[in-house]
């Protein structure tokens, strides 16, 4: 075992490096599929052990010098091989993963990058590795699942590329597992690759990337509508490990706003891609949850980039386009998701939050007796808070006609914004200069100002169009300084 791990290891080195390899592709598979313990095969069926096909009677390749035993493919039995097996395993691993990156890299040599691609391919043909590696998903050994899901990650992104049909076991597999919600690991471990494979798509250059997406996308539309009732309308209080719960919560937002950002940006039409905005009022609900501060932050910063159509910004920066044409269906999506804002804020939304800042702490958790002192609001939350009344009015008027119900509406919603927002600004708002807020509120982050900047004018110009309506209004005046100056 010792003679095979080096020989892993030089291959290793030798595609970190980018070097071409010299031997046949046939020869490399037989040190590439992962080795498995019992531990590994206790949570399949003996029928998924079966499956890995068995190289006990397999002679090792006569090109490369090394001891022949059974390794890879089996189910390993000796205690004392355990040890060996796990490093064995995760190298293993690491050079198929990095042999996939070096495919992906336009900075590997095309020789080299022909070898590994044969290679990998050999390796997908020759076994069902897909199957194999979601077995490991619920090791106890924590690195060993994460990089088989890594090591999944990008063989399945590998496939799309090479246009290669995904595996049936695969989809089947994450098809069972995010029909409804369970505190498996298998859960988070489905969410985080799929989430891993459309961001890989998303940085994708070539002009194919909507294709492959759809392509991606297609076994699992009708699931993830499934999924995201069953998982916000979890009772959190009856979970004894909230844990799971939430890293699920925390992964599948990620993936949701990469589904809405893919119907921005590369203009698919799925029905994933809406279930936020056909059932809104399920996010809310979580915000209500006895959860940590950071979960809610999360919730609220997410619906704050959809409403403004900031969703995947970062993968999209430099491809966006200048213009974006009219999309009919979002912007109705758009107002049911604005609408559902304003009901939550009627229902006492503001009254129920707490945006209390948190002590920073310096190589440790805890303040140190005799440091202690306020921190003050959570003003990422303020500003969050503040843009979603705003921009969600500012749709709402959009769409609306009647100059009463807009006053209405107006008035009331930025009455309760400034009520919720006045014992957090210190020294407090004075009643002759309520526009003080916007810059208060706003003036450390520019993105956010310009975005509430852009709203109160948008708000401010439906308003004037309506000649029944008072130009002076709570909040918003002709004359207020920070709409002047931008």
């Amino acid at each position: 075992m010792e003679t095979f791990f080096e020989a892993l290891e030089q291959l290793y080195k030798k595609v970190l490096l980018g070097a071409t390899l010299e031997n046949d592709s046939h020869d490399y598979i037989f040190y590439l599929y992962p080795a498995f313990s019992d531990q590994d095969c206790s949570t399949t069926t003996s029928s998924d052990c079966s499956n890995a096909p068995d190289v006990q009677d397999k002679q090792e390749p006569s090109s490369v010098s090394l001891p022949t035993f059974s390794v890879a493919p089996m189910c390993l039995q000796r205690h004392s091989q355990m040890s060996s097996t796990r490093e064995i395993m995760l190298l293993q691993l690491t050079v198929i993963k990095v042999m996939i990156t070096r495919i992906l890299s336009v900075e590997t040599e095309f020789h080299a990058k022909e070898k590994y691609r044969d290679i990998i391919k050999i390796l997908l043909k020759s076994s069902d590795i897909e199957s194999q590696l979601t077995c490991m998903f619920q090791n106890s050994e924590k690195l060993l699942s994460h990089m088989a899901a890594k090591c999944l990650a990008l063989i399945l992104y590998f496939q799309l590329k090479e246009k290669i049909t995904l595996s049936n076991s695969w989809i089947s597999f994450c098809q069972k597992n995010i029909s409804e919600y369970s505190e498996s690991n298998k859960v988070v471990y489905c969410l985080w690759i799929l989430t891993f494979v459309i961001k890989e798509i998303f940085k994708d250059t070539s002009s194919q990337k909507t294709e492959i997406l759809k392509q991606f996308l297609t076994p699992f539309d009708t699931l993830f509508e499934a999924f995201y009732k069953s998982l916000l309308s979890q009772h959190f209080e009856n979970h004894q490990d909230a844990s799971k719960l939430i890293n699920s919560l925390i992964c599948f937002l990620e993936l949701l706003e990469l589904l809405i950002a893919s119907r921005i940006y590369l203009k698919l039409h799925y029905t994933c891609q809406r279930i936020l905005f056909l059932k809104p009022s399920c996010v809310f609900d979580v915000i209500t949850w006895p959860i940590q501060a950071f979960v809610k932050r999360k919730l609220i910063i997410f619906i704050k980039k959809c409403l403004l159509c900031k969703v995947g910004e970062d993968l999209c920066r430099g491809s966006v386009p200048t213009f974006m044409p009219p999309d009919n269906p979002l912007d109705v999506d758009l107002l049911a998701l604005a609408s559902a804002v304003l009901q939550a804020v009627d229902l006492g939304l503001l009254r129920t939050l707490s945006v209390r800042g948190k002590c920073s702490c310096f190589g440790g958790g805890e303040v140190l007796a005799g440091y202690e002192h306020d921190p003050g609001p959570d003003h990422v939350i303020l500003r969050a808070l503040s843009l979603l009344i705003i921009r969600s009015l500012e749709i709402k008027f959009q769409n609306c006609s009647s100059a009463n119900e807009m006053k209405v509406d107006y008035q009331r919603f930025m009455s309760e914004l400034l009520t919720f927002l006045k014992p957090h600004l210190q020294p407090s708002l004075q009643s002759h200069n309520l526009c003080e807020w916007l810059s208060r509120v706003f003036i450390e982050q520019d993105d956010d100002m310009l975005e509430a900047a852009k709203a109160l004018l948008g708000i401010y110009l439906k308003l004037t169009r309506e000649r029944d309506f008072l130009l002076m209004v709570v909040g918003v005046v002709l004359c207020c300084q920070f709409l002047l100056v931008l």
